[in-house]
């Protein structure tokens, strides 16, 4: 018998543990977000941007409605955590002081965190059209609310909430947003004379 070419088995492709892959998937849908908006995320964007398998983000997303849930998931937990912090590291500032420190997010939101602040913005709004989102967009501004409740009464807290709510969306979507004293001299509108 003449020698034969010696078979040589293929490697047995392992899967690769990544058990950080779901976030870093959701994560890559705030990306698309930012960049195309809501409208241009889709499982082929979010793979690209992850730099997984397209079957990666279907596995874990079925379809693009999971995918903007997962989205919202992690901006109101990453807003909820900022809102949270104000209270427990500052307990003893006066409401004019936390309408000072609004004003100044609020100012950051239309230049250095605008792209994140679009993001949040555009899936707050996505909550329209999409009930299965509300629950989450109510989440969002609720922890803006507990925040303001914690110097204020509860009426006044909602009533801070949606104003800053409302200046932000405005102040995205206008040619001049606001100024840091236009921002203060509407919030302090809202405290009981």
């Amino acid at each position: 018998m003449a020698d034969e070419p010696a078979v040589q088995a293929k490697p047995v492709r392992r899967r690769r543990f990544d058990p950080h892959r779901r976030r870093r998937i959701a994560e890559a849908a705030i990306q698309v977000i930012g960049e195309r908006g809501v409208e241009g995320l889709t499982h082929r964007a979010v793979a690209e941007a992850a730099d997984v398998p397209i079957a990666g983000t279907t596995y874990h997303y079925k379809d693009k409605e999971d995918l903007l849930q997962a989205a919202l998931e992690i901006c109101v937990a990453d807003y909820a955590a900022i809102m949270a912090a104000i209270p427990s590291s500052n307990p003893d500032l006066t409401i004019a002081d936390v309408i000072d420190q609004t004003a100044d997010a609020l100012i950051g939101c239309f230049t250095t965190e605008r792209t994140i602040t679009t993001v949040q913005l555009e899936l707050y709004v996505a909550a329209i059209r999409r009930p299965s989102l509300r629950p989450i967009a109510d989440r969002f501004i609720g922890a803006t609310r507990t925040m303001y409740a914690h110097y204020t009464d509860q009426p006044t807290a909602t009533l801070l909430a949606d104003a800053a709510q409302g200046i932000t969306l405005r102040g995205m979507a206008s040619a001049e947003p606001p100024t840091l004293d236009q921002i203060r001299d509407l919030l302090l509108r809202c405290l009981p004379r």
